[in-house]
């Protein structure tokens, strides 16, 4: 891992991942998550506003991801969710999912939101336990 856009060449890699939030009652939530770029130098996910995952980020910003390839390596990513109302990320999101804009058609679409990552740490390890670190 060098850098974000190798955590998101991983996570593209794997296809499917799980977000884990502290939900509304205090236990953990745990979602797939497919959508996610790297745009400015940031990871972003997107998601629904109309969803209880928006609600618990915007009441604790902290979240978990994990993503596991086919030979067994897995990343594990956490930080703090920030949302966003960049339109170019929106942009960037409807090109690279189709399905994302076919569920929201527009970017300016109040249900469609994204969100990006501070103080991010990831771990990547191997099958045989070799760990390798990052903090962005």
């Amino acid at each position: 891992m060098q850098n974000l856009q190798d955590i998101v060449a991983f996570i593209d890699d794997c296809g499917l991942g799980f977000l884990s939030t502290k939900g509304t009652c205090g236990n953990p939530r745990v979602r797939p998550v497919q959508s996610i770029i790297c745009h400015n130098n940031r990871i972003y996910f997107a998601t629904a506003t109309t969803k209880n995952f928006y609600k618990h980020i915007q009441n604790h910003s902290g979240i978990e991801y994990c993503a596991c390839n086919q030979d067994g390596s897995f990343l594990r990513l956490r930080g703090e969710a920030r949302i966003a109302q960049h339109l170019d990320v929106k942009e960037a999101m409807f090109a690279k999912y189709p399905i994302v804009k076919e569920i929201y058609k527009e970017v300016t679409n109040p249900s469609f939101a994204v969100f990006y990552l501070e103080n991010i740490s990831a771990q990547l390890q191997n099958p045989q336990g070799e760990r390798t670190l990052l903090k962005a």
